[in-house]
Order: C-alpha cells, then structure tokens, then sequence
C-alpha cells in the first residue's frame, strides 16, 4: 500500500472511530486518497458522504449539518484556492461555535513554495479562525502512518469537540500527499470500522449559581424587581429554558431574539425591537439589571437598553468573542444563573407587577400595531416571513438569512407554547452559505428522524450568493426543506438604515440597493427544484400549507422596496 493511500484511510479510520459520521466532500486531484477511503466507507454505511462541487458550499453544508447535529462534521478539498473558499464557513463556525472540520489536501514539502501548480502556503491558512490546526504529511517510503498519527487526528477531532468549558470549534487538518494518489492494483479493499455512537458537543456542566449569589458578589443588597433577560444567539436549548425560568422567577420580561428560542413563558414580551424604538417608553424603563445570554445585537433598540442599565451581567454560552459589544458587563458568566435561593442576606425584591404590566402593554401595542399594518394584502417581506412564522408547527424548524430577513421574524414572532426551532448564522450574520447551510440542517434533523419539515426564509441576495448550494448529485437524498425567498429584487435593508436618507439617493441604487433583475424562478428551477411564484399573502399561505416531499423553492415577489421601507415606518410610527 503507497503512503498515501495509508494516510488517508488511518484517517478516515480515525474520523469514524471519533464521532464523525457525516463528510462533506469537493472532488478534486490532490484529495482524491481521502476521497477514495470516504467512498468507499460510504460504501459500508460507516460514514454518510455529501459532495459539493463548490467549496464554499460544501463547507456550509457541513457547517448546517453540525449546528444542527451537534455533532463535529468535516469538510474535504483539495489544495490551493480550493482552500480559501472554506474560510467563510470557517470564520461563521468560529464566532458561532460550531464543531467544522477543515481537512485540506497538500503537496508533500518538497512542492511547496517552487511554484508548483495548485499549491499555495496552507498550513495554518486560517491563522487564529481556527481552535487548533496540523500539517500532517505522508510518512516516507517503506513506513507506516501509525500510533503518532493516529493521537494526532483523534486530539484534533476532541478540540473541534470542545470541552464544557471552552465549547466547540473549528479545526484545520492540512495533509500533504504524495504520488501515487491511488491505490495500488494489489492493495486490498479498505474496510471502513463500525461507526461510533454519536458524539454530542451539548454542554451541561456549566457552573450556575442562584442569582441571588451573583448580585450579591457585585455588592447588591437584593436581586432588583426591575430587571430583563435578553438572550440572544443559543445552540443549547436547555439554555434558552434556563433563561426562561429565571425570568419568570424573578418576574422580569424577557426579550429573545430569534434563534435565542427563549420568546416564552408568562414574562415573554414579542416585537420589543419595535416598542423599544419609542425612547420615551425606553428612557422610562432602564432596568436596574440585565442579564444577557449569549450573543446579542440584532437590533439598536435593544442595544441601547442594555447600555442604559445600571448593571449588565452577560453570559457566554459559545463562540470566540466575550458577548458583551458595549463593554458593559461587569461580569461574564459561564452558565445562565438559577433562580434565586433563599437567603436572608441577599434576597429577592417584591415583584414590581407594574414594571411587567408595563412591558407586556407595551408589546401587545406593537404587535397590535403590526397586524394592522400586516392587515393588508400587499406582500412584504415583512408579511412573508409573518406567514412563514404562522405557518410553521412546533416540529418544525426555521432557519432565518440575516440582514432584512432575521429582523422581520424578530418583530413578527409571537409566543407560543409550542414554537418551531429557530436558527440562523448569528456567529457573523453573514450572507454566504445559507442555501447550503439550510440544506444541512434539513438533512441533519431527517436523519435524527424529525417528523417535521426545515423552512429557511432568505432575501434574494442572499438566495443568489449560494444558488450553487441547489446543486446536489441526483443520487444523493433530498431533505424535507422548504426554500422561501422574499424577492423584492435588491437589498432592502438599506432603506431602513441612514444611507437610504435622502442626501444619499443619488447612488443608492448602484452601490446599496443593487437591483438584480433575475428571474429568481428561472434559476431555482434550472436546479431541478420543484418551485413556484406566489405574488400575494394567501397564495403564499396555501403553498406552505402543502405537504412537503424533498426540496420545494417558493419565490415570493414582494412589494417595491420603498413600499416595504413606508410599511416598516407605520410599524415604528415614523411620520
């Protein structure tokens, strides 16, 4: 057997042995001794092998696969530019938290920096985007990749797993192969190891202490009445419970953004980035202390409440950064804190019933407001993600875009006793990967048998920049995904922000609103999607009513983006 093909099949050996049992694959020359040993591990049901002939794609998928899974996935290319194209999947499993595994195929040493063709510097490519990364190469001639190697991949697959403390990340395996990239005519057949049970990077070791401990630790005499929970971006279901339950503990509103998937309880109070926009109720209602869980600032109102608080505690539930963006928090915690404990020297103030009427009044006027607004048969993109909102059950999921898409669902969400998973790509809320990172999440949860369905709601932008993620091989399953993209043919944010002012006309459309003038349709079709066109609220409705078998596309043709941007200012009641 040549090195090469030993290396890659230890490899592989090793991935399976640790947990991974989903790969995601680029075809290519360099990487062609993994991707032999994957298929053929495929083969015998050890591994479930996706290939995507666009790397950024493909490292998106496995990015979806493993949010979803929680489980580490890797991704496969082969070298050169092939690599680069990883790296915005890297960076969002970086700031998200989520177990990727780059494995990137090398020239051996020998080729390198000589102008070899393909070869660019990749060991260490992605420098601090990554938790940990190795270059591993071909032993030489007449050895044999062994124990060393095999302590190398398995240690690497542990960091992507992460620990209760540090939490999962990415990590770079750089390979340098050598030819023959093939097995030899008498190698025999790679037989792939039994694959491992599942490993989970859910974390349920976090110290918490009751709040009552943690005010008291910041000189408090008591836990105030007048406090907010606002959780932001959460992996970790039993985290966004968590938070609830300190809430309702303490009777103190809790704000959620979207994928925080905390909007419930009997303190929940909806569309608080529309009544937060009043500075009159804001300037009134400054807590004495906020808590945040996770990373938050989807919207300025609610970023300038937590500035105005007298005391801002955070809490890091994953990903690179401290989540504290004002540099506010006197202390970051690793755990959501328990509801308080009895304690005659820290206690809990009385509840301020008037404080939580307050809150709640609020948000039943904003919400009261959006239907009204929402009452007319125009089609928004506001209206299309309220329907998406509506239309989905509790065994569903959402998966949001960022930019226009996540804020509606932010002001369109009501609470609900049983509300689908929401999630998005928080980590940078960028607009790369997210057709192939819904795909990844539908895939995951029908493989974990889910009995409901993925709706990933997106912006045409967002739609056209990973088109290339509706390019799945024929043989390969379709996941049970519904697409739905709010076409108002451009990017409709920018109407809401201060360079759609007036002074800026000029060249808003060149260089922010970008009209693309496609036929969004046409494309999605030309996939070999089932798509559809819909141009009002209830045909919208009807088409997410039907069953879902595969990949369905539905291109909602919205309203002009100015009229969506005089829709958004009744919400707000901007004059």
């Amino acid at each position: 057997m040549n090195d090469s093909t030993a290396l890659a099949r230890l490899v592989v050996e090793r991935l399976i042995a640790n947990g991974v049992h989903d790969v995601v694959l680029s075809p290519g020359s360099r990487s062609a001794p993994i991707a032999l040993a994957l298929a053929a591990a495929a083969r015998s049901n050890a591994v479930r092998l996706h290939v995507r002939i666009d790397e950024r794609s493909a490292a998106f998928l496995a990015l979806g696969i493993a949010k979803a899974s929680g489980a580490p996935v890797a991704v496969v290319c082969t070298s050169g530019s092939a690599v680069a194209n990883l790296a915005p999947a890297i960076v969002e499993a970086t700031y998200a938290g989520v177990p990727l595994i780059a494995i990137t195929a090398d020239r051996p040493p020998e080729l390198r920096n000589v102008g070899a063709n393909q070869t660019i510097d990749q060991v260490g490519f992605f420098g601090q985007q990554v938790r940990s990364s190795v270059d591993l190469l071909a032993p030489s001639h007449r050895s044999r990749p062994g124990a060393t190697e095999r302590k190398i991949v398995d240690r690497l697959v542990l960091d992507a797993i992460g620990s209760d403390l540090d939490g999962p990340a990415p990590v770079q395996l750089n390979i340098g192969f050598r030819e023959p990239l093939v097995p030899d005519a008498t190698d025999v057949r790679f037989e792939a190891p039994e694959p491992s049970v599942a490993v989970s990077v859910k974390d349920s070791k976090r110290i918490r202490e009751p709040i009552n401990y943690i005010v008291g630790d910041l000189g408090l005499a008591e836990v105030p009445a007048r406090g907010v929970v606002v959780v932001g971006d959460v992996a970790d279901p039993d985290v966004s419970v968590q938070a609830i339950e300190l809430a309702v503990a303490c009777g103190w509103p809790i704000i959620s953004e979207p994928s925080g998937n905390a909007l419930a309880g009997p303190t929940a109070v909806p569309a608080a980035s529309v009544f937060l926009a009043e500075d009159r109720f804001r300037a009134g209602h400054q807590p004495a202390l906020v808590l945040t869980v996770g990373r938050f600032g989807l919207s300025r109102p609610i970023v300038r409440l937590v500035g105005g608080a007298e005391v801002h505690v955070a809490v890091h539930v994953g990903g690179r950064d401290r989540p504290d963006p004002l540099r506010s928090a006197v202390m970051v915690l690793g755990g959501v804190p328990r509801p308080p404990e009895t304690d005659p020297l820290i206690p809990l103030a009385a509840h301020d019933a008037q404080w939580l009427r307050d809150w709640i009044m609020a948000s039943d006027a904003a919400q009261a407001r959006l239907d009204e607004v929402l009452d007319a048969p125009m089609l928004t993109g506001l209206a299309v993600t309220k329907v998406c909102w509506d239309g989905a059950t509790a065994d569903d999921a959402v998966f949001v875009a960022a930019s226009r898409s996540v804020r509606n669902l932010e002001a369109v969400m009501t609470v609900r006793q049983f509300a689908p998973m929401v999630l998005g790509n928080r980590g940078t809320s960028g607009i790369d990967g997210l057709v192939s990172t819904a795909w990844g999440i539908a895939l995951a949860r029908d493989q974990q048998q889910r009995t409901g369905r993925t709706i990933a709601i997106l912006g045409d932008l967002a739609f056209l920049h990973d088109h290339n993620g509706l390019l799945a091989p024929k043989s390969e399953p379709r996941p049970r995904l519904t697409i739905v993209v709010a076409d108002n043919n451009g990017g409709g944010i920018f109407s809401t922000l201060e360079q759609g002012a007036p002074e800026f006309a000029t060249d808003f459309e060149q260089i922010f609103g970008t009209p693309h003038n496609q036929d969004l349709a046409a494309i999605a079709a030309a996939t070999g999607h089932h798509t559809v066109v819909v141009t009002a609220v209830a045909e919208l409705a009807e088409e997410l009513d039907q069953p879902v078998d595969g990949v369905k596309i539905i291109i909602a043709r919205t309203a002009g983006r100015l009229d969506e941007q005089k829709q958004w200012q009744s919400v707000l009641k901007v004059t």
